[in-house]
């Protein structure tokens, strides 16, 4: 965590230094320049970012859910299905949501190499192979 630096929420920058790790998603820190509790109160529920050249590098076919949003889906015989919108994990893999194209409608696919069987995110687009069950009998 403190490997990557400083955070920032986009206008300030801070230093945390972590005191104690007290779950997977509990930690108790310090902060430069937090010196009160009135102040520390103010970065409730904030979010803090990390530069992305702090992040690791990953290896083929790994993808940060930053580079995927807003890339376009692309059905296998070429016509544009949508727009990734958003990444979800509810426990057992990511799931895509997918803004379809023309449309104020999203559908939500598991991220799997059998249905997004190809992820171009320099040109910006991802391949989509609709499985089966969505096919034509779905509405979508």
């Amino acid at each position: 965590f403190t490997s990557y630096g400083k955070l920032t929420d986009g206008i300030t920058t801070y230093e945390i230094n972590i005191i104690q790790i007290v779950s997977k998603n509990t930690i108790i820190a310090k902060i430069n320049n937090i010196t009160s509790r009135t102040n520390a109160e103010l970065l409730r529920n904030k979010k803090l970012f990390i530069e992305k050249t702090k992040l690791p590098n990953l290896i083929e076919n790994e993808f940060y859910h930053s580079d995927l949003v807003g890339l376009q889906v692309i059905l296998e015989d070429n016509n544009i299905f949508g727009t990734i919108k958003k990444i979800y994990n509810f426990g057992s893999c990511d799931i895509i949501e997918i803004l379809l194209y023309n449309s104020k409608k999203s559908t939500m696919l598991p991220f799997s190499k059998d249905i997004f069987t190809h992820i171009n995110t320099k040109e910006r687009y991802v391949i989509l192979k609709l499985p089966e069950i969505i096919g034509s009998n779905s509405g979508i």
